[in-house]
C-alpha cells in the first residue's frame, strides 16, 4: 500500500514485513522511519548502508538468518542514491525475510514514473510505500494546522505564521510546534519569541524592517547575518519571495483587482497584509521590476554562474526594498 506520511502511525498497528520510505524531504522521511522502529519495539536493530563494499549476497543471508537472541529483528538499508540497484536486486530479499522481522528500505526522491517500477510495486503489494514529498504553500499550512490541533491548538493565524517563517525546513515547523506546546499559554505572543530564538526568522526578520522602511535596522539585521555567516541563498530567496509578492500586489491594484485571493493563496495573515500594502504605496512598480532584476543577478551568483559578492548584493536589495534611492533610481 502508498502511504502519505500522515496516514502512516494508523497503520502501524499491524506491521507489515517491509516499508520502503522514499522522498525529498528529510525531516518527514527520518520521521516515518522512527515511528516504524518505535512501533516494532524490537531489540535487534541491524543497519546497513548502500555503498562501496556492500555486498547484497551477505544482506540476503543476513535476511535468511534471523537472530538467536531476538524474538524479531529489524533491518535497516539506506540506499539514497543507488535506485537501480535497488529495482535490481531488492525483489529477490523480500521473500527471505522471516516472519516477524521488518526491513524498512530508506531511499530519496521518486518521480512519479519510479514510483511505478515494478519493484516499488512488488513492496507496495508486500508491505508500504510511504512518499515523504517536501510541502509548501497551502499543503504546508494544511500540515501545520493538522499538527496543532494534534496539541489542542486551534488558531489559524499561528498556523499561518509557522508555515510561512519555515517554508523550506519542516524540522524547524515540527520544533516550533512541541515548543509552542510546553507554553502556558501558546498565543501568538508566545510563538513570536519562539521563532525568535530561530536562525531562519532572523532571516526574516531582515524582510520585516525592510518592509517596514527601517533603513537602519535593514542594515543592522544584514550586517549581523553576514558576520554570523549564514546562508545568503536563505537570505536572497526570502527577499525574492517578497519583492515578487509585492510585484504581484502592485500588478492587482493597477488594475483595480481585488487582492484577497492572493492574500489566501500566498498565506498571507492580516497584520502582514498591512506591512506589504504600505511597502506597496512606498515603492513604485519600476523600483520593483529593478530590484527583481538584482535578485536574478544574485541567484546566479549564488549558483556560481556570476562573479560576485552574494552579501554586497543582498545588502543592495535589501536597502533598496527598505527605500534607499541610488543606482536602482529615486526613492519611490
Amino acid at each position: 500500500m502508498r502511504l502519505k506520511p500522515e496516514e502512516l502511525p494508523a497503520r502501524l498497528g499491524d506491521l507489515r514485513p517491509v516499508y520502503l520510505v522514499c522522498g525529498d524531504e528529510p525531516f518527514l522521511v527520518e520521521e516515518a522511519v522512527t515511528r516504524i522502529v518505535t512501533a516494532a519495539a524490537i531489540g535487534d536493530h541491524q543497519r546497513f548502508f548502500l555503498e562501496s563494499g556492500f555486498s547484497w549476497a551477505r544482506f540476503r543471508e543476513t535476511l535468511s538468518s534471523p537472530s538467536l537472541f531476538a524474538s524479531r529483528s529489524l533491518y535497516e538499508l539506506r540506499a539514497r542514491e543507488s535506485r537501480e540497484t535497488l529495482g535490481r536486486e531488492l525483489p529477490s530479499c523480500l521473500p527471505l525475510i522471516a516472519p516477524g522481522d521488518v526491513l524498512i528500505v530508506v531511499a530519496g526522491a521518486f518521480d512519479r514514473a519510479a514510483q511505478k517500477a515494478a519493484w516499488v510495486e512488488a513492496v507496495a503489494a508486500a508491505g508500504h510505500v510511504v512518499v515523504a514529498a517536501t510541502l509548501s504553500g497551502e499543503r504546508l499550512f494544511a500540515w501545520v494546522r493538522a499538527r496543532l490541533r494534534e496539541i489542542g491548538i486551534v488558531n489559524d493565524e499561528i498556523a499561518r505564521r509557522i508555515s510561512y517563517c519555515t517554508e523550506g525546513n519542516m524540522g524547524a515547523a515540527a520544533d516550533a510546534i512541541a515548543r509552542l506546546q510546553t507554553e502556558p499559554q501558546p498565543h501568538a505572543e508566545a510563538l513570536e519569541a519562539i521563532l525568535g530564538d530561530e536562525a531562519r526568522f532572523d532571516v526574516f526578520a531582515v524582510t520585516d524592517v525592510a518592509l517596514q522602511g527601517d533603513l537602519a535596522a535593514t542594515y543592522r539585521y544584514t550586517d549581523r547575518l553576514r558576520t554570523e555567516a549564514r546562508d545568503p541563498i536563505l537570505v536572497s530567496w526570502a527577499l525574492a519571495r517578497e519583492l515578487r509578492l509585492l510585484s504581484r500586489i502592485a500588478f492587482l491594484q493597477a488594475k483595480k483587482a481585488p487582492l484577497a485571493d492572493l492574500f489566501r493563496r500566498e498565506r498571507v495573515w492580516p497584520a502582514r497584509q498591512a506591512l506589504l500594502l504600505a511597502a506597496a504605496r512606498r515603492l513604485s512598480a519600476g523600483r520593483l521590476r529593478h530590484l527583481l532584476l538584482h535578485c536574478a543577478e544574485l541567484d546566479r551568483i549564488n549558483k556560481g554562474r556570476a562573479v560576485g559578492d552574494a552579501w554586497v548584493m543582498i545588502e543592495r536589495v535589501a536597502m533598496g526594498l527598505a527605500g534607499m534611492s541610488g543606482e536602482d533610481g529615486a526613492r519611490g
